[in-house]
């Protein structure tokens, strides 16, 4: 029975590399866990059910623990980067209207914080991003 548990656990094993997630991994683990429990279990039966409680208890458990991980995980990208920078406004940003802010030579659609009037030529900078606009403040 040992040698069925090994070719499960290779065959588990061999499908999570074939596969971008860690969901099969689980289940090649419990296999490796029957080979020595197989020892002690005679029935087929209680050993898949052990095998299956196993397998399935280990990918609730990393599943769990890597949701809650990534829940709090702050993705960096190159937008994010552009928040607390300055720019200028190159076409008037008017009450509940977007306009056109450069900031580090790129040109953005943008809206006021506050929902004030922002006129050309005047320093803002990003608070945030909404969608692809830049959400802005008037620097004082």
């Amino acid at each position: 029975m040992k040698l069925i548990w090994l070719a499960v656990a290779i065959i588990f094993a061999i499908g999570e590399a074939m596969t971008p997630s860690l969901t099969l991994i689980w289940f090649s683990i419990g296999a490796v866990v029957l080979i020595f429990l197989s020892s002690f279990i005679e029935s087929i039966l209680i050993q898949v059910v052990v095998f299956a409680v196993i397998s399935i208890a280990l990918l609730v458990i990393a599943t769990k623990t890597i949701v809650k991980n990534d829940e709090t995980h702050e993705y960096n990208t190159n937008l994010q980067a552009i928040i607390k920078k300055t720019g200028v406004v190159k076409k008037d940003i008017i009450l509940n209207k977007t306009g056109i802010v450069v900031v580090e030579n790129e040109e953005w659609t943008a809206i006021s914080l506050n929902g004030e009037m922002i006129e050309k030529e005047a320093i803002v900078e990003v608070v945030r991003i909404e969608g692809v606009k830049l959400v802005v403040k008037k620097i004082k």
